[in-house]
C-alpha cells in the first residue's frame, strides 16, 4: 500500500512541478514586451539601411550629429551617439501625435527635438520629454544596428 501511495505522491508532485514550470514560462513571456508598447503612435513597418558616412547623410558619421530620413509614421531622426552607436526616433510628438502639424524639428544645439504644435521637447540622447513639455511619454524608438564591416546602419522595428 505504501508503494502505491508513494507512486501517487511522486506523480502528483511531478505534475505540480510541471504546471508551475509552464506557468512561470508563460508569465515571463507575457511580461516581455516591446519598448514602444506605451507609445500612442501607430506602428509602421520600418526596414531601412543607410551608410552614415555617405554624402547623402551629411556628417552622420561624426558623433553628436543627426539626420532626418523618410520612413516611420512621419519621418525618422537618426542620431549618432558615440563610436558606432546610433539611435533612431520617430519624428512625431507623443502628446498630440494625431494632429497634422505634429512633426519634430531639431533645434540649433542638435541635442533637442522640438514640436511647437504639441508644445513639447525631447532629448535626443534617449528620447525623453524635457521639463515643461506636455508630452510625458518618450519618443517612439526604432532598433538600430551598425555593421562596421560594411559601414551600414540598419533601422528596424
Amino acid at each position: 500500500m505504501t508503494i502505491l501511495t508513494d507512486h501517487i505522491n511522486f506523480s502528483f508532485n511531478k505534475s505540480v512541478a510541471a504546471i508551475f514550470l509552464v506557468s512561470c514560462i508563460l508569465l515571463l513571456s507575457l511580461s516581455c514586451n516591446d519598448d514602444n508598447s506605451s507609445s500612442p503612435i501607430p506602428d509602421v513597418y520600418v526596414n531601412i539601411v543607410i551608410n552614415p558616412a555617405s554624402i547623402e547623410y551629411g556628417n552622420l558619421n561624426i558623433p553628436g550629429n543627426y539626420t532626418l530620413i523618410k520612413g516611420g509614421y512621419r519621418g525618422i531622426i537618426v542620431y549618432h551617439v558615440i563610436d558606432n552607436q546610433y539611435l533612431a526616433f520617430e519624428r512625431t510628438c507623443t502628446y498630440d501625435w494625431d494632429k497634422p502639424c505634429s512633426k519634430l524639428v531639431i533645434d540649433p544645439s542638435g541635442l533637442i527635438a522640438r514640436d511647437t504644435c504639441c508644445k513639447s521637447s525631447f532629448l535626443l540622447l534617449d528620447g525623453t520629454p524635457m521639463e515643461g513639455s506636455l508630452a510625458t511619454i518618450p519618443l517612439k524608438q526604432y532598433k538600430t544596428m551598425y555593421d562596421a564591416n560594411f559601414g551600414r546602419l540598419y533601422i528596424t522595428n
